[in-house]
C-alpha cells in the first residue's frame, strides 16, 4: 500500500510544503500527516478516520479525493479478510435542523392551502347565490312599473311599453286604452277590440260609438326586435283630429257597401269604427279547412274531431270548409260573440267575413257573405 504514501510525499515535496505548515492549514495532526505518508495506518482510532484524513490531504495537495480513497479501499480489501461492507464508508442521511424547520413551513402552507381550497369550495356557490339573489332584486327593482298616461290635451306624445294605459274622458266618461305588446306592432286593447298598429301607420278610433273619431294614434317610433325601448306615439284628441273615415295608412281596409249591394249579407257587428276580429272554429268531424286572413297568410289542412283553430285579422277573413257541418264558428271582436249559422251536413261552404262601410249613416258593418 507503500504507493499512495509516496504519491502523498512525493507531491508534497514538490509543492515545497512542509509537514509543519500542513499540519496547520488542514488541521490535521502532525502524526496523522506522518502516518499516511508512510501508509501507517494502525495510529488511527477508526477506519472513518482514515478515510476522511485521507480525502482532505487529497484536496489539500490538489490530488483527485475519489481516486485515491477507492486506490486505498480496493487495496484494503486485497490486504484483508474483512468484509467489503465492513470497509466501505457508512454514511447515514441525517436531516439539518434547518432543513427540518423548511419542511415543516411547507407542511404547515400545504395544510393551510387545503383548508382555504374547501372553504371556498363551500363559499363560492353561497356567495354566488348571494350575487344572483341581488341581480334579481336589481331587476325587480328596475323592471319598470306601468304607468297610466292621462290624455287630457289635443296632442299628447310620449314613449308607451307594455302594460301602460292610456286614459282619456269622453263626455264625462272614461275611456281606457292598454299597451298589451309593442314588437312588433304596437297592439292596443280597447273595448272595440285589439288594435294592431305598424311604424308609421295611424288609426283613429271612435270609442262612444257616436260616429264621430274620439283619438287618433301614430305610431313615430319602435323597435321591431326589442319590446323593452317601447313605442313612441303621437296621439290627437278632439279638435286635433281630422274627421272621416280610418286613414288608409292602416291595417284595417274597409270594403263599400255598394260593393256588395248586390249579394246578400249578415251584419254581425256594427260601430263608428272597424276594428281587428277573431275567428274561433271547433270542429266536430273530419274535415278539410282553409282560411285566408287580410287577402294572405293562406292555410290549409285537414282536421278532426275536437280540434280548435284560432285565426286573426285586421281586416277580413274567407273561409273555406269541405263538411260546413262538421265546424262550429264563433267570430268575437269589440267584446262580443256571435255565432255564424251552421250549414247542412255534407255542404261545402266557402264565406266572406269583412268590414264595410255604410255611405247613408256613415257608420261600419262587419258582415259574412256566402260566395259562390
Amino acid at each position: 500500500m507503500n504507493e499512495i504514501g509516496k504519491l502523498l510525499t512525493e507531491t508534497r515535496i514538490e509543492k515545497g510544503l512542509e509537514l509543519d505548515q500542513v499540519a496547520r492549514e488542514t488541521n490535521i495532526a502532525k502524526r496523522y500527516l506522518e502516518a499516511l505518508e508512510s501508509d501507517d495506518y494502525s495510529v488511527f482510532p477508526a477506519e472513518p478516520y482514515i478515510v476522511g484524513f485521507l480525502r482532505n490531504y487529497c484536496e489539500y495537495l490538489d490530488l483527485n479525493p475519489e481516486e485515491i480513497t477507492n486506490l486505498y479501499k480496493q487495496i484494503k480489501i486485497q490486504e484483508t479478510s474483512l468484509p467489503p461492507d465492513a470497509l466501505l464508508e457508512k454514511r447515514r442521511f441525517t436531516l439539518s435542523k434547518p432543513l427540518i424547520i423548511g419542511l415543516g413551513v411547507l407542511a404547515a402552507i400545504a395544510v393551510i392551502i387545503i383548508v382555504v381550497f374547501f372553504a371556498l369550495k363551500s363559499w363560492i356557490p353561497a356567495i354566488q347565490q348571494k350575487r344572483s339573489e341581488a341581480n334579481v332584486k336589481t331587476e325587480i327593482r328596475e323592471t319598470r312599473e306601468a304607468k297610466i298616461h292621462e290624455i287630457n290635451q289635443q296632442k299628447y306624445e310620449q314613449r308607451i311599453f307594455e302594460g301602460d294605459i292610456l286614459k282619456l274622458s269622453i263626455k264625462d266618461k272614461e275611456y281606457t286604452l292598454e299597451v298589451e305588446k309593442i314588437s312588433p306592432k304596437l297592439n292596443l286593447k280597447t273595448a272595440l277590440g285589439t288594435q294592431i298598429i305598424s311604424l308609421g301607420q295611424t288609426i283613429k278610433i271612435d270609442l262612444d260609438n257616436d260616429l264621430t273619431m274620439d283619438i287618433e294614434i301614430t305610431v313615430e317610433d319602435i323597435d321591431k326586435n326589442n319590446s323593452a325601448s317601447g313605442a313612441l306615439v303621437s296621439i290627437l284628441t278632439g279638435s286635433g283630429i281630422t274627421q272621416g273615415r280610418p286613414s288608409e295608412e292602416t291595417d284595417l281596409v274597409v270594403s263599400e257597401e255598394n260593393s256588395t249591394a248586390s249579394t246578400a249579407y249578415k251584419v254581425l257587428f256594427e260601430s263608428g269604427s272597424a276594428y281587428p276580429v277573431t275567428l274561433n272554429a271547433t270542429f266536430r268531424g273530419y274535415c278539410l279547412f282553409r282560411h285566408e286572413a287580410d287577402k294572405a297568410n293562406r292555410e290549409e289542412r285537414y282536421y278532426q274531431k275536437a280540434e280548435q283553430l284560432t285565426v286573426q285579422a285586421n281586416n277580413g277573413l274567407r273561409i273555406w270548409a269541405s263538411n260546413g257541418n262538421a265546424v262550429k264558428l264563433q267570430v268575437v271582436a269589440g267584446g262580443k260573440t256571435v255565432d255564424l249559422e251552421v250549414s247542412r251536413q255534407g255542404e261545402v261552404i266557402v264565406k266572406d267575413l269583412k268590414w264595410i262601410r255604410d255611405d247613408e249613416t256613415k257608420r261600419f258593418k262587419f258582415i259574412v257573405v256566402d260566395v259562390d
